[in-house]
């Protein structure tokens, strides 16, 4: 049967074998496709379990996705199983992705073209050592990408920046760790930096970004906060800059708000309202750009 789900079902998406906290997200870099369509799933672990390393991968592929081939990783071992004359599971082994590493996870394939135009869930499992986390990834079939929420509201303006399309991703429930993003243009002649970030959903809320450190993508604090170039945006965006909301208060649940109130070094502070859109989101919305 054909795992899908309605977009206000993705909300309540959670682990499939653990309640343990768990300092990970396994979503799609890029989450729509449609029906007799081929697809290219890149799946991205911006961590690794908490406090221990990642060293397996398992994708269990959906009836309805087929010709499925998976793209091989140096130091992994790939496996494929077949069920029913078509590959249903990728297994990449062998491997370690550390707790505050990232690493991507790619097969292709094609969705049926009798499919309806809804979201496809995929059942990833995410091995460290004797830990098992479950995340269910999804791909939308229709018009919209997968997990679709707010637009972020109206932009905010405060000195010579424009913020706008600030969003956050919904958690999972015994997720301890939240993502926020938002988009900043300076259209000033001077360059700023975000300092800060605090909200009270957290006790510390980080500027986080991912860096690629000898060929590997890495996700690394910044203490200093960010600069803002004149004349310039700068996306906070999934799989890039963000902010990381550490030891949240309570779920980030989508269709509500997380308040945060940003710090510049010159056009000083304002508070935003991050749409929380559903788990995995890519923040993308008709009238407004992608992230």
């Amino acid at each position: 049967m054909i795992h899908i789900a309605s977009r206000a079902a993705l909300a309540a998406a959670s682990a499939l074998a653990i309640a343990s906290p768990a300092m990970a997200h396994m979503t799609f870099e890029t989450a729509q496709s449609a029906p007799g369509e081929t697809f290219r799933g890149v799946l991205v672990l911006p961590h690794g379990c908490d406090g221990a390393p990642t060293d397996t991968v398992r994708v269990t592929l959906p009836d309805g996705f087929a010709d499925a081939s998976a793209e091989a990783k140096d130091g992994w071992a790939l496996e494929t199983s077949e069920h029913n004359g078509r590959v249903s599971r990728i297994v990449w082994s062998g491997g370690s992705v550390p707790d505050d590493g990232h690493e991507t996870f790619a097969f292709t394939g094609r969705f049926a073209t009798d499919l309806p135009e809804t979201d496809i869930l995929f059942a990833v499992e995410q091995m460290c050592g004797e830990v098992s986390l479950g995340w269910e990834p999804a791909v939308s079939l229709g018009d919209e990408p997968a997990d679709q929420g707010h637009d972020g509201g109206d932009a905010v303006t405060v000195g010579d920046l424009e913020l706008s399309g600030a969003f956050a991703r919904a958690t999972l429930p015994n997720a301890p760790v939240g993502g926020g993003y938002v988009t900043i243009t300076n259209t000033g002649d001077r360059p700023d930096r975000l300092v800060s970030a605090q909200s009270w959903f957290s006790p510390d809320v980080q500027i986080h970004e991912m860096a690629v450190v000898n060929d590997v993508m890495n996700m690394q604090h910044l203490p200093e906060g960010l600069e803002i170039p004149a004349g310039e945006t700068v996306t906070l965006a999934p799989g890039g800059l963000h902010m990381m909301f550490m030891d949240i208060a309570q779920p980030f649940v989508q269709g509500e708000t997380v308040p945060v109130t940003l710090t510049f070094e010159r056009a000083g502070a304002v508070e935003i309202e991050l749409a929380v859109q559903a788990f995995g989101a890519s923040g993308m919305t008709s009238g407004h750009e992608g992230h």
